[in-house]
């Protein structure tokens, strides 16, 4: 009985230990892969425009400041209390405004490249599934840098099929 037991968990490890040899595992740096893609310097350049533009209107407030506190500062001496005190709030008005402002551009810039990046990555994403099914691959594992997930690659690197996948030479 127990020969045959062990008989039998042998011939069960090395079904499973066969199985596990036979599954095709790649991987491909992501990282790499999008950054060769022509989209992501088209997407690059849309999100370096939208920060410009963020950028100006915020170097618009600040020089408005200024000016409203070159004005204060010259006429502060002519001024009465209530007059020092409006032009007081309205510097400190300013300067929350600002403040406001450039917390909600960090936002809005990093909605923007979700918004412009997002479809980038999915054309990427969409290649990898492809090739991984054209290939018959189990798993393909994202062997950037950035993402630390692989350790050790030995299997497959897929980037030259995701590159013919997308065109890319």
């Amino acid at each position: 009985m127990k020969k045959a037991l062990s008989t039998l968990f042998f011939a069960a490890i090395m079904m499973i230990g066969g199985a596990a040899q036979a599954q095709k595992i790649g991987h491909i740096a992501v990282d790499q892969l999008v950054s060769l893609m022509p989209e992501t310097e088209a997407a690059k350049k849309e999100i370096e425009t939208f920060g410009q533009s963020l950028q100006k209107d915020l170097s618009d407030m600040e020089a408005e400041l200024n000016s409203l506190y070159t004005q204060y500062r010259q006429n502060e001496a002519m001024m009465t209390e209530l007059r020092r005190e409006s032009e007081q709030k309205k510097i400190q008005d300013l300067q929350s405004r600002i403040q406001e402002y450039a917390v909600r551009a960090q936002e809005l810039m990093e909605n923007k490249r979700v918004e412009v990046l997002t479809p980038v990555l999915q054309k990427a994403q969409d290649a990898i599934d492809a090739v991984a099914k054209e290939k018959g691959f189990l798993y393909i594992l994202d062997s950037s840098q950035s993402k630390g997930v692989v350790v050790y690659a030995g299997g497959e690197d897929v980037m030259p099929l995701v590159k013919a996948k997308l065109g890319i030479k």
